[in-house]
């Protein structure tokens, strides 16, 4: 630990292992104030705050502030006191107006890759690829089937992988970074793989099919021992309503309804709401 708490090094460590974690950096000190200018700290989840402060009251607020970025999954700033309240940020173009002891914290989140699981490589899964690898998540493609699952036909997918779909999403990591879009032809495929991702840390997971379809695998899961409260998270039948029908329709609507979980949008209408300057 530097005299500027968290060393460059340790920020580029915590890069280099891959996981989510927030890099906090002082960018104005008022008089008295407890960290100077240039002053790091960072936090994973579930850490404690590293380069503390050694004040139980800033370093809690801190962590706080560092959570708040983290969840946004965007730069932000912070003004604390040095008791950890939050105060009104006042540093002003030149930096030159900052309140007696307090600090005011710029927020750099570094969160992993978005990924994309489809399974299924049928018709809906080609444009549906395409579309989110566009939009920047790292795809990746599984069936068991050779003849649909092929780099020819998913050139944008990161990996495409021709295996049982038990044997492969047991291999595959779910993270909070991950959403899973089940369009596999049957049922019987569905079920299988929904049971290994319901209770998993998956941001979102979707299942194509009619309420009936739907209603099949949910029952069928309850009956084996999955709380129907699990299954309540998960988008079936899948997509927004967009009125499409063909299969890039149907995998515009599935995409648009994975950016609005990711994001926490409302998929209203802007042209309906209030305008704003």
């Amino acid at each position: 630990m530097s005299r500027l708490g968290v060393g460059l090094r340790r920020i580029v460590q915590l890069i280099e292992e891959g996981g989510p974690f927030v890099q906090g950096t002082v960018v104005a000190s008022g008089a008295g104030a407890p960290l100077p200018v240039g002053y790091r700290v960072a936090w994973r989840p579930g850490h404690l705050i590293e380069g503390a402060s050694g004040d139980g009251a800033l370093d809690s607020a801190l962590q706080a502030s560092a959570a708040t970025a983290l969840a946004g999954e965007k730069p932000a700033e912070s003004c604390l006191g040095s008791d950890g309240i939050s105060v009104p940020m006042r540093r002003r173009s030149h930096g030159v107006d900052v309140a007696p002891r307090t600090l005011e914290v710029s927020w750099l989140p570094h969160v992993p890759e978005e990924r994309l699981l489809i399974f299924g490589a049928g018709h809906v899964a080609v444009p549906l690829c395409a579309m989110a690898a566009t939009v920047g998540y790292a795809v990746t493609v599984v069936d068991d089937r050779a003849r649909f699952a092929t780099s020819e036909r998913f050139p944008l997918a990161r990996e495409v992988i021709v295996r049982d779909f038990v044997d492969a999403i047991q291999t595959m990591a779910m993270t909070p970074w991950t959403s899973v879009v089940l369009v596999t032809r049957g049922h019987e495929h569905d079920e299988t793989c929904l049971a290994h991702v319901v209770t998993s840390a998956v941001r979102y997971v979707g299942m194509i099919g009619s309420r009936r379809r739907v209603k099949v695998v949910h029952d069928r899961l309850v009956a084996a021992g999955v709380a129907s409260d699990a299954l309540d998270r998960v988008h079936a039948p899948i997509g927004l309503d967009l009125g499409g029908r063909s299969p890039a329709e149907i995998a515009l609507a599935i995409l648009a309804e994975i950016v609005l979980v990711r994001r926490g949008g409302t998929g209203a209408h802007l042209s309906r709401g209030s305008l704003r300057p």
